[in-house]
């Protein structure tokens, strides 16, 4: 049970809007007020349902419009402990949501940015092309502390396909050294790769299982590594990638402030720890979710 007495944490949620569904911000706003978050909600889009029924009705967000707000925000003195960007479709927008997302790191030295850079999935983008530069652009920038791509979105921002152990290893040392990222998951894998990978000698490769990737390193620790094994479920389910990050947020947080004192190198176990624990809450919602509809 949360503590009512606490002071809540406070986090802007920079993503999607769909009256119809849950993803983007209405997938992360509930989790996050229930565990004690007061959640500020910026839409990148307004629209009538998520992009996977083929067809949307409604508006995006223009770059001027996300800053007009987040001065407003700005104006009246607004302050964040952390800041999480998701699914924004254009290139303009996108560059808009970085300002706004360094300019919260610049006056809150101590404030989370966690980065989905949600692009699309398993071959398909979700997006314009031309925001793939864009998010290169703003990763390298140094400022983000988490990203949370899935292995077509890795893919993207690394520019070469990862097919096996060794390309997985080029593409995690790239993002920590390349783009100045200390703390990398990458969430899920292809049914195709997940079939053939096999990160440790006891491994039996299998379609039954999806795959995520922790990866740590800063210039003060050596890189860490760790591999999660989900067992798959034969089902379709939408806004799971925006639950993740929203539950991996809440826990980095948390375990940052409990831990503040153990020095660097807990920082990797706190990622480690904070992923098998939102691992274990998203198998029982999708289990309980798959229940519900059959």
């Amino acid at each position: 049970m949360v503590d009512l007495r606490e002071v809540s944490t406070k986090v802007l949620s920079i993503q999607s809007h769909t009256v119809h569904g849950y993803v983007g911000n209405r997938a992360v706003t509930f989790p996050l007020q229930y565990l004690n978050w007061d959640v500020d909600v910026l839409n990148t889009v307004n629209f009538s349902n998520h992009t996977g029924y083929g067809q949307v009705f409604g508006t995006e967000t223009s770059a001027e419009q996300l800053l007009e707000i987040y001065k407003g925000l700005s104006v009246i003195g607004v302050e964040y402990d952390a800041v999480m960007s998701g699914y924004t479709p254009n290139k303009e927008s996108l560059k808009a949501v970085g300002e706004i997302c360094s300019d919260i790191k610049r006056k809150y030295s101590n404030a989370i940015w966690l980065l989905d850079p949600v692009m699309g999935d398993e071959g398909q983008l979700y997006v314009d092309e031309s925001v793939v530069p864009v998010y290169k652009e703003i990763l390298q920038s140094g400022k983000i502390d988490i990203i949370t791509p899935n292995q077509f979105e890795a893919e993207l921002i690394v520019g070469y396909e990862i097919v096996d152990k060794s390309t997985l290893r080029k593409a995690l040392d790239d993002l920590h050294d390349k783009f100045n990222i200390d703390h990398v998951v990458i969430s899920s894998f292809s049914s195709e790769l997940s079939s053939k990978l096999k990160l440790r000698e006891d491994d039996e490769p299998s379609k039954n299982v999806i795959y995520t990737i922790v990866s740590s390193k800063s210039k003060t620790q050596k890189e860490k590594t760790m591999y999660f094994k989900v067992p798959k479920l034969n089902s379709y389910f939408t806004g799971v990638g925006d639950l993740f990050s929203a539950l991996l947020l809440d826990r980095v947080y948390k375990y940052t402030h409990q831990r503040q004192n153990s020095g660097k190198e807990a920082q990797a176990q706190i990622l480690v720890d904070s992923v098998a624990e939102v691992l274990t809450v998203m198998s029982k919602v999708l289990r309980i979710t798959q229940k519900m509809i059959f």
